[in-house]
């Protein structure tokens, strides 16, 4: 199965989920060089019909914005971004494999999101097999990651 033709459908999801929940513009971008310190990731793996490995990368101060604006106040913990961030990729994780399982007609099921201080998995090892989606907002540059489990 190619999964890269869910990407379109895996971009139109984070744009619309960041705005709906955080009300964060988010846009199409070139990948631009991150640094490990200044970077959190989320990611998670799915099981049954569709796998997958799906993984947000974020700019810290992305994340924190995320966080500050479901939160509803200004000044948020490392520990609120954790949560609140891991949420926001869960719902985009839902919506996206909910669609994923419509189109295919298959059961597939993902696992409880891991978060990770800096790259999951780092940029240096096996980039080839990702599929890659970067976006940029205001506060900083995310990009969501994909790659099939079963090649």
């Amino acid at each position: 199965m190619d999964y890269s033709s869910y990407l379109d459908f895996l971009s139109t999801t984070a744009i619309n989920i960041t705005k709906r929940i955080a009300d964060l513009e988010l846009v199409p971008a070139e990948r631009v060089p991150l640094e490990a310190s200044d970077v959190a990731s989320f990611s998670v793996r799915t099981s049954g019909g569709f796998r997958i490995s799906l993984v947000l990368c974020a700019q810290l101060d992305v994340l924190r914005e995320i966080t500050r604006r479901m939160k509803r106040r200004d000044v948020v913990t490392s520990g609120d971004v954790e949560i609140y961030s891991g949420e926001y990729f869960n719902i985009v994780c839902g919506v996206f494999l909910s669609h994923v399982n419509n189109t295919q007609h298959t059961r597939t099921r993902f696992n409880i999101p891991c978060f990770t201080e800096g790259f999951y998995p780092a940029r240096s090892v096996d980039t080839n097999s990702w599929f890659i989606l970067p976006f940029k907002c205001p506060y900083g540059v995310l990009e969501f990651k994909i790659r099939n489990l079963d090649e």
